[in-house]
Parts: C-alpha cells; sequence; structure tokens
C-alpha cells in the first residue's frame, strides 16, 4: 500500500497522508468531495483514474511486472497496527475470471434454483436486469405470498465491498439478497442473508434434487429450565434448573435426537434443504431475521427463519432492520499524519504488519431468558365477604409479580364500609343495567343479550389493572397497524402513475412470467387515509410509551409490565372494541 496516488483527471500525486491531499490552496474546498469519490466502488468511477505514481514517470511499476496486479489502484480506508484509519492506495488486481470449475458450479445452482421454482410453480427469471438496471441478479424469484429474492451463486470470496454494494442493488429493486456458496468463510457470510451448502461438483448439483443445508437457517428453540429438561440452564443450575424460560436460535441439525427439537406441520427441521427454504421464503413461510451484535450496531447474524419463530421472538424482543453501511463509528475517523507522499512504486518491498484486531461480525445475543406469563387470578363473582361485602382486592405493587396475583401466604382482605354507613349491595352482571350499543340493534345478527364493547373493555380493563386509557390507547394502536397493514395490501404497486411492463413468453410451454400490469397511482383520497393512519399509530405510539404508569416500575418490571399490557390488549374482548375507540375519519 501507497500514500501517494496518481489522479489522471487532476493530472498530479495525491498525498494520503495530508488533510489537503496536496492540492493548491485555491482547491482546498474541494477535498470532501474528492475523498468521497476517491472512496467509491470500482463499478461507479472510471477503472484508470487512479494510477500508480510510477506511471507518471513512463515507467512500469513493480505491481505490473509482478503480473498479478495492474498499474491502476483504488483508494480505501486502512486501519494500521495502532488502531488509527488512514487513506492508503493498493494496486487493483487484474480482472477476475472464473475457473472453468467455478463457472460450471455457478451455471448449475443458476439451474438448480430455475429447476427449484419450476417444480414449485414459482415464477423466477435467470440473468435479468431489474427495471432500472440497478442490478442483474443470477436468478430472480418473483415472491408467490411472500418475498421476491435476487439469488447469487458465488464461488470465488468476493470482496465485502462488493457484497454490500449488491446486496444494496438488490434492495433498491424490491428484492431481498440471497447469496448462496458452500464456504463459510466468504465474505458475504452474515453481510446479507445467505445460504450455505456442502462443497459439491457441477455435475452433483446438476443431478440433485436438492442440496441440504448447512448454514443460514436456524430455528427458535424454547423450553421451561427444570432439573428434567434435556438442555442444560444456561445459567448454571444444572441440578435444579432456574425454572424460567428460555428461547435460543439453533442450527437445526442441532436438534438431532433431542425431544424438544421442532417437527411442526411445515416439516421437519433436521432435513432443512436449500430448495425448502427458496419455496418458502417465497411463499412467506420463511423470513429473513437481523440480529445486531452487542459490540458494533452495524454488525449482526443474518439467518432465514420459520415465520412462526419470527413471531414468537417479536413478542420477547423488538425486530431490527440491518443497519445502513457507511455508518462512521467512533475510531472510523480518517486521521491525517501530515506526511509527503511516497513518488516509487513500493510494491513488494514493505513488510508485512497485522492491522489492529477488529470485533468479529455477526456476534449476536441469539438467546434469552424469560419468564413464562402466568394466568390472572380473579376472585369469582359470587365470593363475599360477610355482611355481603364485596372482596376488593388492592392494586399489584411494582415487584409483587408477573400477573400482580396475592401471594400463597396472603388472603384477601375485605374492605368494610364507613361507620354508619348501609353495606353496599353486590350487582350481579346479568341485573345490571347494559346499554344497548348500535351495533347490537336487532336486525343486525348481533345477540341481543350480548353487552356491548364497552362494557367488555371495561371489564378487561378492570381485570388487567392498566390505567383506561392507557389500555384503550394501545388497543386501538394494534386495529389500527392492522388496517394501515391491509390498506397498504389492497392499493396499487406504487404511488404515483407508472407504465407496466410485458412478461417473457416460454419458449416450450407459451406461459407469460413477469412483467407488471401499469399502476394508476393512489388517489387523493387514498393517500389521505394511508397519512392518517400512519399518524394515528405514531401519535398512540407516543401515548403508550410515555404514559404515567410506567413511572411507578424500573428496571426489568418495566419489561414485565409492557409485555402484560402487550398480551391484555390482543385479548378477543380488547378487539372488540374498535366502534367506541376509532377516531373520526
Amino acid at each position: 500500500m501507497a500514500n501517494g496516488v496518481w489522479h489522471e483527471e487532476l493530472q498530479q500525486v495525491l498525498a494520503l497522508d495530508k488533510d489537503d491531499l496536496g492540492l493548491p490552496r485555491a482547491s482546498r474546498h474541494l477535498v470532501p468531495d474528492l475523498i468521497d469519490a476517491l472512496l467509491r466502488p470500482i463499478a461507479e468511477r472510471d477503472r484508470f483514474l487512479l494510477q500508480c505514481v510510477e506511471s507518471q514517470a513512463g515507467r512500469m511499476c513493480k505491481a505490473e511486472q509482478n503480473g498479478v496486479q495492474s498499474r491502476f489502484m483504488y483508494v480505501r480506508k486502512h486501519r494500521g497496527p495502532d488502531g488509527l484509519v488512514r487513506l492508503r492506495a493498493a494496486h487493483l488486481p487484474t480482472s477476475h475470471e472464473m475457473t472453468p470449475e467455478e463457472s460450471d458450479r455457478h451455471k448449475a445452482m443458476k439451474e438448480f434454483v430455475a429447476r427449484t421454482c419450476d417444480a414449485a410453480g414459482i415464477r423466477y427469471d435467470v440473468e435479468k436486469a431489474t427495471k432500472f438496471r440497478t442490478a442483474r441478479p443470477d436468478v430472480t424469484v418473483i415472491g408467490d405470498g411472500g418475498l421476491n429474492l435476487g439469488c447469487e451463486a458465488q464461488y470465488y470470496n468476493a470482496s465485502s465491498g462488493t457484497v454490500l454494494r449488491r446486496s444494496r442493488a438488490h434492495a433498491s429493486a424490491g428484492l431481498t439478497a440471497n447469496w448462496i456458496t458452500d464456504n463459510d468463510k466468504f465474505h458475504l457470510v452474515d453481510r446479507a442473508n445467505w445460504m450455505l451448502t456442502r462443497p459439491a461438483t457441477w455435475r452433483q448439483i446438476s443431478n440433485a434434487t436438492d442440496l441440504p443445508l448447512m448454514g443460514g437457517y436456524r430455528v427458535l428453540v424454547e423450553w421451561t429450565c427444570t432439573a428434567a429438561a434435556e438442555r442444560p440452564c444456561p445459567d448454571g443450575l444444572a441440578k435444579t434448573g432456574c425454572g424460567r424460560v428460555h428461547l435460543q436460535w439453533d442450527t437445526p441439525r442441532r436438534l438431532d435426537d433431542e425431544g424438544t427439537g421442532w417437527t411442526g406441520g411445515a416439516g421437519n427441521t433436521r432435513g432443512v434443504t436449500v430448495g425448502q427454504t427458496l419455496i418458502g421464503a417465497a411463499t412467506g413461510t420463511v423470513v429473513p431475521l437481523f440480529i445486531p451484535s452487542q459490540r458494533s450496531p452495524r454488525a449482526g447474524t443474518y439467518m432465514w427463519v420459520p415465520a412462526q419463530d419470527r413471531a414468537t421472538w417479536s413478542g420477547y424482543r423488538p425486530i431490527d432492520e440491518p443497519p445502513a453501511e457507511g455508518v462512521v463509528e467512533p475510531g472510523d475517523a480518517i486521521h491525517f499524519s501530515g506526511e509527503e507522499a511516497e513518488l516509487s512504486c513500493r510494491f513488494g518491498e514493505e513488510k508485512w504488519t497485522p492491522s489492529a484486531p477488529l470485533p468479529r461480525r455477526g456476534l449476536a445475543q441469539l438467546s434469552i431468558t424469560v419468564d413464562r406469563p402466568q394466568p390472572p387470578v380473579h376472585p369469582a363473582a359470587a365470593e363475599l365477604a360477610p355482611h355481603g361485602v364485596p372482596l376488593v382486592l388492592r392494586r399489584p405493587q411494582p415487584g409483587e409479580g408477573e400477573t400482580g396475583a396475592l401471594r400463597r401466604d396472603q388472603t384477601a382482605q375485605p374492605t368494610a364500609p364507613p361507620l354508619g354507613a348501609e353495606p353496599p349491595q353486590p350487582v350481579s352482571a346479568p341485573t345490571a343495567e347494559v346499554r344497548q350499543a348500535p351495533q347490537d340493534a336487532p336486525g343486525t345478527g348481533a345477540p341481543k343479550d350480548e353487552p356491548d364493547s364497552n362494557t367488555r373493555i371495561v371489564s378487561v380493563m378492570a381485570e388487567t389493572s392498566f390505567p383506561s386509557d392507557l389500555l384503550a390507547a394501545r388497543t386501538r394502536l394494534n386495529q389500527a397497524t392492522a388496517e394501515l397493514s391491509a390498506l397498504l395490501r389492497s392499493l396499487p404497486w406504487s404511488v404515483e402513475p407508472l407504465e407496466g411492463w410485458p412478461g417473457i413468453e416460454h419458449p416450450h410451454t407459451g406461459e407469460v412470467t413477469g412483467g407488471r400490469e401499469p399502476s394508476p397511482g393512489w388517489t387523493n383520497e387514498q393517500k389521505a387515509s394511508v397519512a392518517r393512519l400512519r399518524r394515528e399509530c405514531l401519535e398512540l405510539s407516543a401515548t403508550v410509551t410515555t404514559h404515567s404508569y410506567w413511572d411507578a416500575f424500573q428496571g426489568e418490571d418495566v419489561v414485565k409490565e409492557r409485555m402484560r399490557l402487550k398480551a391484555a390488549a390482543s385479548r378477543p374482548e380488547t378487539t372488540m372494541t374498535t366502534a367506541g375507540l376509532s377516531p373520526a375519519a
């Protein structure tokens, strides 16, 4: 690597160790834009823009003489042994050409993906550019109720920048990048969703009905930690167990011969294959999941998981979106030492010095420990204290338990009436006057003797001990989110009017695949409805999050109460209250 590089357009040597890059004083205001241009991927600039400093003297540089590298260069950030990041220029390799074996395996894997889609009746395109030509996946799988995939068969180690750039290009075209390889050391691992297969020749791939999936896919294992559990307690209480519930993302192969293995209706995960996972992602039974690393916000674990397992995990942990690359972390700022640029090629003369160690990517917490929610204990309406006084239980205090129920050594204390006052008479549910809601009026098909939705929500609020406005806001938030999702699914595929494009006719079957009908765009009323629901969801989220009810809790008690509120708001009694809670349109 060198601290100087020849810029063909500027016709001068750039000193990469100087904060002004050695430019004249009148041009120093261009330095920030010039640094951004230097760090662009090779695919986005002229390959011949930067050259070795030897080229300015008309001599052949040592890298070109070597035959492996070229005289053209690129600039990248390099972290030295001292941990500081500097700009350094390195020689570009000669263009990579696939070996015959790589090329044959690449073709065989593309045919395998296409063959799998054919057998499942899923549409696909091979080597077809996206609409705006931002990407050209090896195989584009068109989802049928699931995701649209941009599958890439990769049998040589592409640079991390190439993987990230192509994955972003897929995402901009509405595709989920999916890299298929047989080497878990490649840069594509945990930089995008990936699938790992066993090493195989092109002939084995061509003749295979399906291929076992060795990495990139996990299932959620959930077990109660007891002394009789097959799995040991992660907290070290192996003899007695901690009594709590553990959830862990595990590889399917580790579930062999284990009673807690996942054998649901979607199949046995011990035999997960590439084809099954591709079909599941296209149909919606398999979904991507990103879990951020505990050390770096830019890193994490990418994996394919069953949709029902992702839903279970989301009940305990929020689902994070993959980070946007290019975020500058502390310690990533460029350091300029002020040294002059070297004017000769030092290729082959430098002694190798290791860079400062960086945290490994993908080190995310794949297991959590939670308390299993217990059903609330409610006294029966007929259980009355002496003199006909109803039992009144005090409101649970923070830290008393997950459900706020009485302890075994506690007894319910009756609330005595004031001295001289008549004991209150219990009101039974059948004799209580119930206001008839409009939806329960005769002729609507609703039962006449069933309480209206407002009565039901009041009863649920009383049972759950949450403030009525908090539970109502959380319930409406659930419904508003569902309404927004349903509305977006029913709208045209583009907000503004766009022309469609024709599909491709199959040469043998005549079936037309791909293509899309013209989109009329959204009407002003539809745009207003989407904006209203999004605004309502935002306001309700703020109301629930900032409610004064949470001030009485600290630490993990806050999490427990929030989970109780989420469970209470999703109960059938609360989901039937939309008529009284929906704001005016």
